[in-house]
C-alpha cells in the first residue's frame, strides 16, 4: 500500500521548494498543478486521489481545524516544512476536498529587495496613520507588508501586533516586541481583536485583511488614536480602494466615513506582479499619498480625480509611471509594458 505522505506528498513539496513555485493546486480527481513565475503547469499525469488528500489534511491540520473545515467547508491555515512556510486554503469543490498552498519566500525580504518605492520605505518611521497595500490575490501584498514591518523591527523600538488569517511570516523580535495572533486560534473576530489590541499599548498594528465595515471602522479609529495601522484590501488600484472603503458602509454613513478616511490616511500602495525580463516576476506599484489635495478629493468622494493627483507629485506615481520606469531600467520587456499599460 502506498505511503501517501512519503511516496506522494513529500516528493511534491520538495519539487515545489526546489523550483521555488508560488502555488500548488490539488483537487481530488484531477492532476496536481504548480504555478511558477505566474504560469500554471501540470506536476504529473496521475490524478490526485481523495484518500490521499484526506491523509495529508489529517497531518497538516489540528483537530479543531479539521472540524472547522468539515463544518465551514473552507479553512485558511499555515504550515512549515524544511524551514519553509506555506499559506494554505483547504476547501471543497463538487463535494470533494481540494487544497491550495502558497510557498512563502525563505526569509522576509527587505524593502529594497522587493523594489518598494522610496515613499513606502520613508513611512517606516511614521508613528501613526493608516497605510493600505492593495492588489488582487497573489500580487505580493503580504510580502510587502512583511518587509515593511521587519524594517521597523530592525530599526526602532516599538510594540508590533499582527492579526492574521493565517500567520504567514514569523518575525524574530529585534528592536521591537512582536505579538502575532492567528484567526481561529488566538481570536475569533478581527474587529474585536483590534479593539483588544488597542488596550495593549501598541505602536504598530497589522490587520492581515480588512474584510468588513466593523474592522475598517475600528482600524480607522485606531489610527486616529495615535497608532500606525497597516492593512490590505483586494482592489486593483488606489482610487478603487478609497471607493471600496466608503462602499463598505451604508449610504447614510459614507460622508462621515470619507471624512474619517481623509483624516487618518497616510498612503495607499497598489501592487501587482508582472513578468520580469530575466525571468521570475517583478513588482509594479501605484502610490497614493495623503497630501492636502488627496485628502480633499477623498472627503468629497471625487475618486476619479485621484489618478490625476498621482502624476509625479511628491513621491506619488501611477501604475503606468512605474511600468515606464521598469522598462527604462531594462527590468521588463516592451511587450510586458504594453500589455499592462492602461
Amino acid at each position: 500500500m502506498q505511503d501517501t505522505w512519503h511516496d506522494w506528498w513529500l516528493p511534491l513539496i520538495r519539487t515545489a521548494i526546489g523550483k521555488e513555485v508560488s502555488d500548488i493546486h490539488l483537487t481530488a480527481g484531477q492532476v496536481a498543478w504548480l504555478r511558477q513565475d505566474g504560469v500554471l503547469q501540470r506536476y504529473e499525469a496521475r490524478q490526485v486521489q481523495e484518500a490521499w488528500l484526506w491523509d495529508v489534511l489529517v497531518k497538516l491540520l489540528r483537530d479543531a481545524q479539521r472540524q472547522t473545515l468539515r463544518s465551514q467547508r473552507t479553512l485558511d491555515f499555515s504550515w512549515s516544512f524544511a524551514g519553509r512556510r506555506f499559506r494554505g486554503n483547504a476547501y471543497f469543490q463538487q463535494g470533494v476536498p481540494a487544497l491550495a498552498l502558497r510557498l512563502l519566500p525563505a526569509r522576509i525580504p527587505t524593502l529594497q529587495e522587493i523594489g518598494a518605492p522610496p515613499a513606502l520605505a520613508a513611512l517606516t518611521t511614521a508613528e501613526q496613520g493608516f497605510i493600505l497595500v492593495t492588489g488582487r490575490t497573489g500580487m505580493g501584498k503580504t510580502t510587502t507588508l512583511a518587509a515593511f514591518l521587519d524594517t521597523i523591527n530592525h530599526s526602532r523600538a516599538a510594540h508590533i501586533i499582527t492579526l492574521e488569517d493565517p500567520l504567514e511570516y514569523l518575525y524574530a523580535p529585534d528592536t521591537c516586541f512582536v505579538s502575532q495572533r492567528e484567526y481561529g486560534r488566538d481570536f475569533l473576530s478581527f474587529a474585536d481583536a483590534l479593539r483588544s489590541a488597542l488596550r495593549e499599548a501598541p505602536d504598530v498594528i497589522l490587520v492581515g485583511e480588512i474584510r468588513d465595515a466593523a474592522t475598517m471602522r475600528t482600524a480607522m479609529m485606531a489610527a486616529e488614536t495615535g497608532t500606525l495601522v497597516l492593512g490590505t484590501l483586494h482592489t486593483a488600484g488606489a482610487s478603487e480602494a478609497a471607493l471600496r472603503i466608503a462602499g463598505m458602509f451604508p449610504l447614510a454613513e459614507q460622508d462621515t466615513v470619507r471624512a474619517q478616511l481623509a483624516q487618518v490616511l497616510t498612503g495607499i500602495f497598489s501592487q501587482r506582479l508582472i513578468p520580469a525580463q530575466k525571468g521570475g516576476r517583478v513588482a509594479t506599484m501605484e502610490v497614493l499619498l495623503a497630501t492636502p489635495a488627496v485628502r480633499s478629493l477623498i472627503r468629497q468622494g471625487k475618486y476619479a480625480q485621484l489618478d490625476s493627483a498621482m502624476l509625479g507629485r511628491g513621491g506619488m506615481q501611477t501604475g503606468d509611471m512605474d511600468l515606464d520606469r521598469l522598462y527604462a531600467a531594462g527590468e521588463i520587456s516592451r511587450e510586458t509594458r504594453e500589455k499592462y499599460h492602461s
